[in-house]
């Protein structure tokens, strides 16, 4: 995964996320929307071959990157749980 700051303002960024599909766009979607200080979270990809996929993110006024890297930090958190229980 390769991400690509497009536009970035106090209470928004534009990024493209080079390596991804809905997979982890639509999974990091919904981490993020569950997040009370985002006001809008959308993803395109405008061609599954030779689109590059885009995540719009704007929030409250907190910062968009710190939004992004708390969702990633609970995904991450939900899969080590998850490893934890079925570990031997």
């Amino acid at each position: 995964m390769m991400l690509k700051i497009v536009e970035l303002g106090k209470n928004y960024v534009k990024l493209i996320v080079k390596g991804e599909d809905h997979t982890y766009l639509n999974l990091l979607q919904h981490y993020l929307s569950q997040d009370s200080r985002t006001v809008l979270v959308r993803y395109n990809i405008p061609h599954p071959l030779v689109g590059e996929p885009e995540l719009y993110l704007r929030t409250d006024g907190t910062n968009p990157l710190e939004l992004l890297k708390k969702a990633n930090e609970n995904i991450v958190a939900v899969c080590d749980d998850l490893l934890s229980q079925i570990q031997p």
